[in-house]
């Protein structure tokens, strides 16, 4: 899932006129890592889409407000009603899953997010899961594991510093899957826009965010 969407574009980098919003790269990888899980037969449910706007290409992704959270809902505006909204459509889902067998083990919520932080913070892909909760601890150690294996494969000298961390935020808390928020860099940092402004290094996150969510699955 995308954090933000609707009236809410989450972080904000604006230059030269663009303007760059966190929903809209944060979606665009939410929907290739979807496609990755559908291909390989997962059931994938994006909480928060675009009706209109798939996968991307290019580097600039314009911003609208017609996003809907799970089951066709308007998202408003003031954002407790939006959280509270984004974890009754999850745990629905859970409940229904849950009822027709389906092992808590094997429902799993991915937040992802784009920071924003002073212009010359550069940050690695980081991790929360929520205070005490054993399974999203090890959920996001092993996406974690994932990332520092494809950076040393793919970026030997560059090293990587994406931490994991406890984190008390509403939808960590409130949620019933095993649940990891993830956020994807400095909006604001010319280095990091590098990870979500190239097509190619979208796809590269949502390819290796799924290798991780293969190797928690075995």
């Amino acid at each position: 899932m995308s954090g933000h969407g609707g009236p809410d574009p989450g972080a904000v980098y604006r230059s030269g006129g663009r303007k760059d919003c966190e929903y809209e790269y944060a979606y665009d990888i939410a929907l290739r890592l979807a496609r990755n899980l559908i291909s390989h037969g997962a059931t994938t449910y994006l909480i928060v889409r675009d009706p209109n706007d798939g996968i991307r290409s290019g580097s600039y992704l314009k911003n609208d407000k017609d996003e809907i959270c799970w089951r066709s809902q308007k998202i408003p505006r003031a954002q407790k009603k939006r959280l509270g909204q984004r974890a009754k459509a999850i745990n629905k889902l859970y409940a229904y899953h849950k009822k027709r067998g389906v092992k808590d083990e094997n429902q799993r919520t991915i937040m992802l997010h784009i920071d924003s932080r002073k212009v010359n913070k550069r940050i690695d892909i980081f991790f929360y899961y929520y205070p005490g909760n054993k399974k999203g601890k090890k959920f996001a150690t092993t996406l974690q594991k994932s990332i520092r294996s494809k950076y040393k494969e793919y970026q030997k000298n560059r090293g990587y510093t994406g931490t994991i961390k406890a984190r008390d935020l509403f939808m960590l808390r409130e949620t019933k899957t095993t649940s990891t928020y993830i956020e994807l860099g400095n909006i604001k940092n010319p280095m990091d826009q590098k990870r979500f402004l190239v097509e190619n290094n979208r796809q590269a996150i949502a390819n290796w965010l799924f290798s991780g969510v293969v190797s928690a699955a075995k």
